[in-house]
């Protein structure tokens, strides 16, 4: 029969086993870091604006030869650093370069299906195309990360590469703005013009001499222009009428009366005397 020893060490052996096989099941289910497949190189990492544009010459390494000739790939541009072309007080006329750093920006993503194939249809593990870049993409001159990836499983191709894209951008005016009016130039006191001056003393001292040069108005002429000596201009004889007397239109009530008390007191008169 087997001992209690021997019993001892098959339950410890058996409990080594179960540790061993969670352990490999562990280390097989759990998450690993993506591992960069191949290679990228970048002709120039510092290419000039061209029309707004700037070319990218790529070289990629797969690694082995892919099993399609064409594979998805996800280029992922995240901007770090702005050049920022101001005008500022110190130098109002000609902008300076401001590199602004920054943070948290939102990634610019562009896709493109990169072909590893010749034209007879031959897969190689290398390839070469141009990359183009675009402002009305939203690219600016500036730095970027660029980080490319697959599409498929966003395996990691090559490494981050740091790129700066050289050019003019939009210029910003930074001057301080300054809201007061223009001063309004003070008029200069003209000197007094001594010939000037001489000129008008002489014309007032002129004027009473002209005045009494003038011959003294006749003071027993009319008001209305005639000389008083001269005479009237004779009158014109009227018409003459026919000779005949044109009495009264008509008698008036207050004549009448008056006649009639007349007569009243011309009768008692004559009566007293007789």
């Amino acid at each position: 029969m087997p001992s209690a020893r021997h019993h001892a060490f098959r339950r410890a052996l058996a409990a080594l086993r179960f540790l061993a096989l969670a352990l490999a099941l562990a280390l097989t289910l759990a998450p690993r870091p993506a591992l960069a497949a191949g290679t990228v190189t970048i002709a120039n990492l510092s290419p000039q604006e061209d029309d707004g544009r700037w070319k990218l010459q790529m070289t990629i390494n797969y690694g082995s030869v892919p099993h399609l000739n064409h594979i998805p790939m996800l280029f992922i541009f995240t901007p770090t650093v702005l050049y920022e072309r101001t005008l500022t007080d110190q130098s109002p006329e000609r902008p300076i370069i401001n590199k602004i750093p920054l943070q948290n920006q939102q990634a610019i993503n562009e896709s493109m299906d990169v072909g590893f194939a010749d034209a007879s249809g031959k897969t190689f593990a290398i390839t070469k195309f141009s990359f183009v870049l675009r402002r009305d993409r939203g690219f600016e001159a500036g730095e970027y990360k660029l980080e490319i990836k697959r599409a498929g499983d966003m395996v990691r191709v090559g490494n981050v590469m740091t790129l700066k894209l050289l050019g003019d951008n939009p210029v910003v005016d930074r001057r301080a703005i300054v809201f007061a009016g223009e001063k309004k130039k003070e008029k200069k006191a003209e000197p007094p013009d001594t010939a000037k001056t001489s000129a008008e003393a002489g014309d007032k001292t002129e004027e009473p001499a002209a005045a009494s040069d003038a011959p003294a108005e006749d003071p027993a002429a009319s008001t209305d222009g005639t000389e008083s000596g001269a005479e009237p201009p004779p009158v014109a004889p009227k018409q003459g009428g026919c000779g005949c007397r044109v009495g009264p239109e008509s008698a008036s009530p207050f004549g009448i009366l008056a006649l009639a008390i007349g007569a009243v007191l011309l009768a008692i008169r004559l009566r007293q005397r007789a």
